[in-house]
């Protein structure tokens, strides 16, 4: 009789520890989802982030790679090779810049290089 109280005891000790730890080991919830802006989004998506950097200052991850490139620095309009309008950002976008490492990005859709481009201008600070 003491045999069968011991034994249903420790089953009641192994169940209700084995409980406890499963009320424990719950994943916790996952993070909360980020929005970014979509034409933030093209920059980080499309890599011009990697060379231009996240403020758009040319001092980006892969800039330290590029030492001998002439990376622009999109706050300073004067580092724009071919003009630092809308429009000329989008067709540098578009076409590239031949003998250099900015590459076309012809797989874009227009409404994807307009917003690029127009978020590129809003980091020029010293304007013509």
């Amino acid at each position: 009789m003491i045999q069968y109280f011991f034994s249903i005891m420790f089953c009641f000790i192994l169940i209700h520890c084995n409980s406890e730890n499963d009320s424990t080991k719950k994943e916790p919830p996952p993070p909360k989802a980020i929005t970014v802006p979509f034409p933030e989004a093209m920059y980080i998506q499309n890599g011009c982030i990697s060379c231009h950097g996240p403020e758009g200052n040319g001092r980006g991850s892969r800039a330290s790679l590029l030492k001998d490139a002439r990376i622009p620095n999109f706050q300073d309009v004067s580092t724009y090779i071919y003009g630092s309008s809308k429009q000329a950002i989008a067709k540098t976008i578009q076409n590239g810049i031949p003998g250099t490492y900015m590459k076309a990005y012809s797989h874009m859709r227009k409404h994807e290089i307009d917003a690029l481009a127009e978020y590129i201008q809003k980091m020029q600070k010293n304007q013509r």
